[in-house]
């Protein structure tokens, strides 16, 4: 998933990410992330400058035990020590701040996404519409974890390769001297040389992890059907038990662990071909230099010291060139990751601007200073763009109660469109200040927390709601087993039954008083009598109070002033095309960012 530039070109994923995340550097009055970031660049260039510090002491020790100098030796541990010291104090300083760094910008991302996701209603829409953007949960918790602790990790250390490569290529060159080929000198050979053995062992690592690969994803996939059966048998776990299937069941999930075992010996096996590898080409790595410069050691043309630094600089140079390799599984993961976030900000972003839609083909709201709650000329369609509910004309009077039922759907969206979450259709739909409507669903929202704070929402610091009060409304609505567990603190949503929940809500209204109220199956769970006495007791105590009641009513329909019963359009007409195009869209399969990484990181094993 990656956003088009104006010319359509493929540096789409990096632009997307740094439009999402650049501006924790670059929005206004961010001179603190600025600041630290630039105090981690000088602590990286000190530990390339300790390194390099490092391989000239290598040299002036060498020299100094080939001269059998004890005075220069002495003097040699004395400023090993002081590098000690300083390679210490230099690397504890990095970590705390790249992770003070990671900290930081993971907390501003956070808040960021859950800022445009948790906001009007987006979270609901935005799952509604196609588009890899599901399980949101991981994408916020997980995601945009890894998306800024990898990128930190990526860009700390690609950066100290390349300060190490441009530095110990030129230290190898000079140590390299020339060699003499065929009658022609070469200088610098063993740059080359470094060069030819990262890229051979490159090569190989490739060659040897594709294999690797495969035997790793098909054993995810048999440990991911092996879950899902355990899961399976949990969820059944009555029928198991009434059918005294246990053998059975038993069986099938042995048979599931054995391609497990399976999938785990190739995976060994690849793991061993790789390991056989990689332990020579580290054990050769520091010797290989060493054997290729000899003759020149011997020659008398490299002291001891040169042969030791150049043998250290080799290492330095190789392990640079190696940065893509070693770190390829790392960037993978970064960029799934980030694509999730950005698919996740796209769908917040698309339902976004279709709920800003205005004009004729939008459904606009006017919340005019004369309350008023109804809808003219109202076409409601599916998240798709396609036709819903045809044209619809409903008012609510004050003091009037109102009952829309018919299909469930239907009826479901226009309660949405009402409570002003449902974006997609067109027509006109007036609506009270927010202030004075309440709109409840079949399921409440209750907070967690002290059943006072869930009674009193949405203004739980109300100073109107004494425990008196609070109290009274709860024996109204037949729930006076609970008043001795305002200041009970629990997940009420979990405790509470279905029907409970219900008649706390109506307490909840009887509480908040408002002008007018829309209820969207919210007394579905209750019998045909507890709902009738649930419409009076609101009735009784708001009376100039205007209620709309709408999908299926328990009880009886004769109480309310006026009925409709809504019809769905059938046959998927198409009522917004541009939506529809939209959706049809986000249903095709994306050209992914990066996709060399992803051949790239088919030949090394995890």
């Amino acid at each position: 998933m990656s956003a088009q530039d104006s010319s359509g070109r493929p540096l789409r994923f990096f632009h997307a990410f740094m439009r999402l995340a650049g501006p924790y550097w670059t929005a206004r009055g961010r001179w603190k992330p600025r600041l630290v970031t630039l105090l981690l660049a000088l602590l990286v260039v000190c530990q390339v400058g300790l390194a390099i510090r490092l391989n000239l002491w290598n040299a002036d020790l060498f020299d100094a035990l080939e001269r059998r100098s004890t005075e220069r030796a002495m003097d040699q541990i004395l400023i090993f020590a002081l590098l000690v010291l300083g390679t210490i104090v230099v690397n504890t300083l990095h970590l705390v701040v790249r992770r003070w760094l990671q900290l930081d910008w993971r907390r501003w991302l956070t808040a960021h996404v859950v800022g445009h996701w948790m906001d009007e209603a987006r979270h609901y829409q935005a799952a509604l519409i196609p588009g890899d953007h599901a399980n949101p949960d991981g994408r916020i918790a997980e995601d945009v974890r890894i998306a800024t602790e990898a990128a930190f990790d990526l860009a700390n250390s690609l950066f100290y390769c390349v300060l190490l490569l441009v530095t110990f290529v030129d230290i190898l060159w000079s140590l390299s001297g020339r060699i003499e080929l065929g009658g022609v000198e070469v200088p610098g050979h063993l740059v080359f040389l470094a060069v030819a053995y990262a890229g051979i062992g490159s090569g190989v690592a490739f060659v040897l992890g594709r294999p690797l690969v495969r035997a790793t994803d098909t054993r995810q996939t048999r440990e991911a059907d092996f879950r899902f059966g355990l899961v399976r048998a949990r969820e059944l776990g009555e029928a198991i038990s009434l059918a005294r299937g246990e053998a059975t069941e038993r069986g099938r999930l042995g048979a599931l662990f054995e391609t497990i075992v399976q999938s785990w010996h190739a995976q060994s096996a690849g793991l061993a071909r790789l390991l056989a590898f990689s332990s020579a080409y580290t054990i050769l790595a520091p010797v290989f230099p060493i054997l290729v410069s000899t003759p020149r050691f011997l020659g008398g043309l490299l002291t001891l010291g040169g042969l030791m630094q150049s043998a250290q600089a080799f290492q330095q140079v190789t392990a640079a060139l190696s940065w893509p390799v070693d770190n390829l599984p790392r960037l993978a993961e970064w960029r799934a990751s980030v694509e999730r976030v950005l698919a996740l900000e796209e769908a917040v972003r698309t339902v976004a601007v279709e709920a800003a839609r205005t004009g004729d083909t939008a459904i606009n709201l006017d919340r005019s200073p004369q309350a008023r709650l109804g809808v003219s000329e109202l076409w409601i369609a599916s998240p798709d763009g396609t036709a819903m509910l045809p044209a619809l004309d409903v008012e609510v009077h004050p003091g009037e109660h109102v009952l829309v039922d018919g299909d469930p759907d239907a009826a479901a969206a226009l309660f949405r469109v009402l409570a002003g979450i449902w974006p997609w259709g067109r027509g006109h739909v007036a609506l009270p200040a927010d202030g004075e409507m309440i709109a409840v669903g079949a399921r409440p929202f209750l907070p967690e927390g002290t059943l006072r704070d869930a009674l009193a929402f949405p203004r739980p610091d109300s100073h109107q709601h004494v425990d008196a009060l609070l109290r009274g409304a709860l024996g109204r609505v037949g729930l006076a087993h609970l008043a001795e567990r305002l200041d009970e603190r629990a997940d009420w949503a979990r405790v509470l039954s279905g029907a409970e929940q219900q008649r706390l809500s109506i307490a909840r209204l009887l509480l908040n008083a408002p002008n007018w109220i829309v209820l969207g199956s919210a007394l579905d769970a209750l019998d045909p009598a507890s709902a009738d006495e649930m419409l009076r007791l609101l009735s009784e105590a708001l009376p100039h109070t205007g209620v709309i009641v709408i999908g299926p009513h328990p009880g009886s329909t004769e109480t309310f002033a006026s009925r409709l019963t809504l019809q769905r359009v059938a046959g998927g007409e198409v009522l917004l095309n541009e939506v529809y195009a939209q959706r049809q869209a986000a249903r095709k399969p994306r050209r992914r960012g990066l996709r060399l990484v992803d051949w790239l990181s088919q030949g090394y094993g995890s």
